[in-house]
This record gives C-alpha cells, structure tokens and sequence, in this order.
C-alpha cells in the first residue's frame, strides 16, 4: 500500500524541463512511442483539408521536430514551396535541436523541392497557450502531438490554435489514454520509497478530459471546432534490451519518470531501475523477438475552424 493519502498532483511541465532533457529525447523520439501517433495525424489534416493546399503549417509543441519533419518527408511532392512552416515549442533546447534539423537537412539536400521546403521552415520559441507572435487566421493546418493536456491551460490553448487557424483551417492533436511504462513506475515507486523511510510520492495525473475520444471531441467543441473526428491508436515501446533502455529511461530527465527521480539519490535511482526492470519483467508481454512491450493507447482528434 501506498503511504501517500493526498490527492495526486496534475503533471505540469515547465521549459526547463524539457531543456533539461532534450538531448537524450532527440536521441531516441524516433523510437518513442510519441513519434507513433505523428503519421495518423498528418493523414487525418491531408483527409479534412489536402496539405497540398496549405498556406502555413504549424507544428505546436514540436519537440525535435519531428512533426515537421515527416510531413516535408511524406507530403514534399504535393506542398507547394511558397508554404511556410513554423515549429514552435516553449523549450529553447528544443528549438535548437529544429535548427540543428533544419541546417543537417539543408546540408544534405543539395538541389530540389524538399530542400525548397526546408528553406520556409522556421523554428521559433514559442508557447502553446501564447502563440501571439503568430497572427489571428495566418495558419491553415495545425499539429499539435501530444502537448495540449501538458500545458499549464489545456483549454486557453486549443482556443490559441483556434485563433491563428484561418477560416476553415484544419487541427490534429492527440493526448494519452494509457501508458504502460508510466503504471510500471508507479508500482515500482511503491517498492522504492517506503525501504527507504520516505513517503511514496504521487504520480502526477493528465486531465481526464483528455484521456478518451469522448473527452478530447469535447475540448475541441468548447473551443468552437466543427467536422470533428477522434480516434484511438496504438503507441507502444518495444524493447530489444530492457537493462540498456530502462538506465536511459530512468536517467533521461523526462518529466515522465523525474516525479520519481528527483527525489532519490544516485543510489536511489539504480535501486529505482532495477525495480523498474523488475516490475516491466512482471506486468509486460514479450513479442515473438523478445523484445518487451510497454503498451500505449494515443488519443487523436482532428477539427476544423
């Protein structure tokens, strides 16, 4: 039984957070279950409103920009080159690591419309729930991959990519309904803390407004969107060697396992992974590969102004 009794806290994730761990995040979000939930989106903006048709595309919260990246990837040879891209995040470190992207892409790619794509991405600081440097109705198709329940204002910051969606502009967002690796701390932080005399700490809950399609279809009809459309997809985290993935996960900073290891010293953290490996051995499948499945259901949801 857990010794903690008080309600657990929301997750709040400031920039620095996110600074903090950006280098190891962009060493690994292609294999994140995070990257997953990218490519439906990107198919349900291209269904509700071509992006062969996009004046502006703007990717919120847009990590390392991968966002951005698979639809210049994907959708290069139908967007014209006059559209311009911004990917805006409130972490300065992400920011850096789209410029990073950019210039490595520019590098690489000596002639050609992807390249001609490249040139109008810009990176820009930016915060979901104040995009004022972007203009009222100057964007024509939004992403916006599992960031909005993250912020400080989920609902200010839907009605923020509302304001800069041009007149039947087009949104795709997606949230969290379950995360495997997130119950596997959970239980793991339970045979942590009380050895150790210290209370278990909480872990820190999404709004469960945002954990279902019945919830997500609300928050964009609050905010005024019409031609709405939610769905479930799967996003796990497959993996080949549990030891080796579990010390980059308990020591990478993200604010997914940080309620945890912010509390522990270094000893604690290593007692902290072994039991976290322990605990993922007990409650997770094994694949025909023998890899580990930590399983995840992503929410999406696409609207349109």
């Amino acid at each position: 039984m857990s010794s903690t009794t008080t309600t657990p806290p929301m997750l709040k994730v400031s920039s620095a957070d996110w600074d903090k761990t950006s280098a190891s995040y962009a060493q690994h979000s292609s294999k994140s279950p995070t990257s997953i939930p990218i490519q439906r989106l990107i198919e349900l903006l291209d269904t509700l409103t071509p992006l062969s048709t996009a004046s502006a595309i703007l990717d919120v919260g847009c990590g390392p920009g991968a966002a951005t990246a698979q639809i210049v990837d994907t959708h290069s040879a139908n967007i014209d080159t006059a559209t311009q891209f911004i990917a805006g995040d409130f972490s300065t470190g992400m920011v850096r690591l789209v410029s990073q992207l950019r210039k490595t892409k520019l590098a690489e790619l000596s002639v050609g419309h992807e390249r001609d794509l490249w040139t109008r991405v810009t990176p820009l600081v930016l915060d979901a729930t104040d995009m004022r440097p972007v203009l009222d109705e100057s964007v024509s198709h939004i992403i916006a991959n599992l960031v909005f329940f993250m912020t400080e204002n989920p609902a200010k910051a839907v009605a923020e990519s509302y304001r800069v969606l041009s007149q039947n502009g087009v949104m795709a967002c997606s949230s969290w309904a379950k995360m495997a690796w997130m119950e596997c701390l959970a239980i793991a932080a339970e045979r942590i803390f009380p050895p150790l005399g210290k209370p278990v700490p909480a872990m820190p809950q999404f709004p469960v407004q945002w954990a279902s399609v019945e919830g997500i279809e609300q928050q964009l009809a609050n905010a005024k969107f019409r031609d709405i459309h939610t769905e479930y997809t799967q996003a796990p985290i497959v993996v080949p060697n549990l030891e080796a993935w579990s010390h980059f996960f308990m020591n990478s900073g993200n604010p997914a396992v940080s309620w945890i290891t912010d509390e522990l010293d270094d000893a604690g953290v290593q007692e902290a992974e072994k039991q976290f490996i322990q605990v993922v051995k007990e409650q997770c499948e094994v694949n025909e590969n023998g890899a580990y499945v930590l399983s995840g259901t992503a929410v999406l949801a696409v609207g349109r102004k």
